[in-house]
């Protein structure tokens, strides 16, 4: 994954002791990341300092503590909660008029290959040489996993949609088996079938992820931006 920025001093505040936040937590510590703020349902909100970037890895429920929070101290956010209302992304959208926030559906530097992948596949299948095709996307997450479709599967499907002019024929999700997600787009005609497919099987890789876009949040401008804004750059600048 592109990084190319580095901690720097950078200080972070973690909302949110889930899967998520828990491997943040963990992946600051072997990065020796100052965590200089807390903040969960359980304990509350525990600071010994202002962090450089708040990650929100919590709930809806957690929206409008974080949301005065970054307003108050002006920081920057990295919303890792896809499940939020039209309502709460437009007062995220709101402040990001005055500070820079991160909306990830999906942290995965695979996920953005994915999608790239994916309008790559896109461009080579429609126009004059297009043949009767379908094409499909399915997700896996493990029991427990309440959002369905999942964001990302829905991102997966507007990426196509958006290419072609035509939504998937099915969005498939499913609850089963192992952490922690599996997405997939597949694309058959004329007897033969594409499958453009990424799996994530260790909470450390959206923890990883979070890190790089606290980092590149630290110093952005104010602006509501998506992981594909952020892994561009981030990919622009590791590319000699």
């Amino acid at each position: 994954m592109p990084d190319g920025l580095g901690n720097g001093g950078l200080t972070l505040g973690v909302v949110g002791r889930g899967r998520l936040g828990g491997a943040l937590l963990d992946v600051c510590r072997a990065e020796g990341l100052a965590v200089v703020l807390t903040a969960d349902r359980g304990s509350g909100w525990n600071a010994s300092a202002v962090p450089d970037v708040l990650v929100d890895a919590s709930s809806p429920e957690a929206h409008n503590d974080v949301l005065a929070y970054c307003t108050d101290r002006h920081i920057p956010l990295v919303a890792c909660v896809s499940n939020l209302t039209d309502c709460q992304w437009a007062a995220l959208a709101e402040l990001s008029r005055d500070v820079p926030v991160v909306r990830a559906t999906n942290l995965s530097f695979a996920h953005h290959l994915q999608l790239r992948l994916t309008e790559v596949l896109a461009g080579l299948v429609t126009g004059a040489a297009a043949q009767p095709a379908s094409t499909t996307v399915r997700e896996r997450h493990p029991v427990g996993k309440a959002h369905r479709p999942s964001a990302t599967a829905l991102a997966l499907a507007e990426t196509w949609a958006k290419a072609t002019g035509r939504r998937p024929d099915d969005i498939a999700d499913e609850r089963a088996g192992l952490p922690v997600s599996e997405h997939e787009l597949t694309h058959s005609w004329a007897g033969e079938t594409l499958h453009i497919r990424h799996q994530v099987g260790s909470w450390s890789v959206p923890a990883r992820g979070a890190l790089a876009a606290a980092r590149w949040a630290r110093s952005a401008p104010p602006g509501l931006v998506t992981m594909r804004d952020v892994y561009d750059e981030l990919t622009a600048r590791s590319t000699p």
